[in-house]
């Protein structure tokens, strides 16, 4: 989230500083520029946080209450369970020594290098997280909520108070003499906020329009989403972890982690069946472009309102009485 706001960072910054520029030629008052610059600057960067903030709930809202369909599965969320892998490149002469290839090969005995040793505790450790992750496949996403909420928690208060502060100064300014940083902190808001209401409507509508409309058309994407979540088959099933199965007792490998193996093969059977299972994108794409919605729509009301308001008391005010 901080790395997507660094560009919109910038371009406050340029507008806000052009705006600053045009306002310091027109008054000699320059600590006033500077800190309405500041206080205009810092609403509108932490009130993109807290839309930021606001849209992301929503969309998990959704996701997890009414469009239960529209998140990946558990499977796509979390990821195979890990696969053991050893060295390809060198391959032990003595049939005595197990090879480092990518299973394990035995007769009636073999002996583990050091190196397929360390693997085999590795992989014993990172199969064990991705155990305890899979016990809980809810986590991520309430780490993502948390993160959200967060961010939200922060960026709201600082907020509330620039903004407070920069409607008092306004109410206490003199008639027609609010400056230029003001309109352009509330026509860009306005402007953010009516692209983020037409890029969603415009997806909406779209989604609309294949669902019951041209139902043709949504089923191309039925197709292509099915080519894409097709079972995903890798080399770990011929190697690695079933060859400690089969050779783990020869090898001298410890009855626990060939339990664990044996664990494993079941579930990375599951996982490739779930794999293959498709999320419904129309639910997806619903619970994408709704967030943007009912958000924008209020934020490009109130400051729509706010700035044609004071711009027509301008010209009321500028247009001499007859």
């Amino acid at each position: 989230m901080i790395a997507s706001l660094v560009p919109l960072g910038i371009l406050v910054l340029i507008i806000f500083a052009i705006a600053a520029g045009m306002e310091g030629k027109n008054t000699m008052k320059k600590s006033n520029v500077i800190r309405s610059l500041y206080f205009y600057m810092a609403s509108a960067i932490t009130l993109a946080i807290v839309v930021g903030s606001l849209v992301y709930l929503v969309n998990m809202g959704l996701k997890t209450w009414v469009f239960t369909k529209a998140d990946t599965s558990t499977a796509s969320r979390i990821g195979p369970p890990p696969t053991l892998v050893l060295d390809p490149n060198v391959v032990m002469p003595s049939d005595k020594v197990a090879p480092f290839g990518g299973e394990l090969v035995c007769t009636d005995a073999c002996t583990l290098t050091t190196v397929q040793k360390d693997a085999i505790a590795s992989w014993k450790i990172e199969y064990q997280n991705w155990l305890d992750v899979n016990a809980n496949p809810g986590s991520q996403r309430a780490r993502d909520a948390v993160a959200a909420l967060s961010f939200l928690i922060v960026a709201a208060p600082f907020y509330f108070i620039h903004f407070r502060t920069v409607q008092r100064d306004a109410k206490t300014a003199e008639d027609g003499d609010k400056g230029v940083i003001r309109p352009v902190y509330f026509y860009f808001v306005s402007l953010a906020a009516l692209i983020m209401i037409v890029v969603a409507g415009g997806f909406l509508i779209n989604l609309g329009l294949k669902t019951w409309v041209f139902p043709s058309a949504g089923q191309a994407d039925i197709a292509a989403q099915k080519a894409y979540s097709a079972p995903v088959m890798t080399s770990a099933e011929s190697g690695g972890v079933p060859s400690v199965v089969t050779c783990g007792e020869a090898c001298g490998i410890d009855p626990d982690t060939i339990a664990l193996a044996e664990r494993w093969s079941g579930d990375y059977a599951t996982w490739n069946k779930e794999i293959s299972g498709t999320t419904d994108s129309t639910q997806r794409q619903a619970a994408t472009a709704i967030p943007f919605v009912l958000v924008g729509i209020p934020l490009f009301w109130y400051h729509w309102t706010v700035v044609r308001r004071e711009a027509k008391e301008r010209k009321e005010q500028s247009t001499p009485a007859n």
